[in-house]
């Protein structure tokens, strides 16, 4: 496991805070990371996006709590989740201060408008990096798909696909036994 000083850590959670927007704050994740810094590769981040979107909570705390883990240990945890979420408490209480205020006119709602195209596209970048990663699994391509048309398309209840989905997923990439390879002891404590 890579270390990483709780310094840098700090500095490059609290910059993604600040700097990511919406839902999409994973991809800013990856981006700073796996694809800018390589502390982590890709296969070492997805499991971790995986478990942040299906644990309860907001996906960004579960997501900076374990890459801090993986790069910092228990400290790198506490750092990262206080780290990425600071930044962005202390901005939207000064733009809430400033809405309550002042408002927003049509010039700040025109280039809110022109942000989220911006951010529409680096979301889609990113989304194809981990795509690659993510698609090699035994039935993936199809997993993808088949999510997809149930929740888009079909407009089926998003928890109940995942479950289903999840469990054939799982089904489809079970541990196979080696061909010839004893069965495993019924009883451990029992001689071979």
């Amino acid at each position: 496991m890579r270390q990483v000083s709780l310094g840098r850590l700090a500095r490059l959670f609290a910059w993604v805070g600040l700097s990511s927007v919406g839902g999409g704050r994973s991809a800013f994740l990856f981006d700073a990371f796996v694809t800018r810094r390589a502390w982590l590769s890709a296969d070492e981040f997805l499991p971790g996006l995986t478990l942040s979107q299906i644990l309860p909570g907001p996906t960004i705390s579960n997501l900076a709590i374990f890459v801090g883990t993986k790069l910092g240990g228990g400290r790198g945890a506490i750092v990262g989740w206080l780290a990425v979420l600071l930044p962005g408490a202390l901005a939207i209480l000064f733009l809430a201060a400033l809405y309550f205020e002042r408002g927003v006119g049509p010039s700040a709602a025109s280039v809110l408008r022109g942000m989220g195209a911006a951010v529409a596209g680096f979301l889609f970048v990113t989304t194809a990096q981990m795509a690659r990663v993510a698609l090699r699994s035994r039935g993936a391509p199809w997993i993808a798909a088949l999510t997809f048309a149930a929740v888009a398309l079909l407009r089926l209840n998003t928890f109940l696909v995942l479950l289903l989905v999840g469990a054939l997923s799982l089904w489809i990439n079970r541990p196979q036994r080696s061909v010839g390879a004893p069965p495993p002891p019924s009883d451990p404590g029992a001689p071979a």
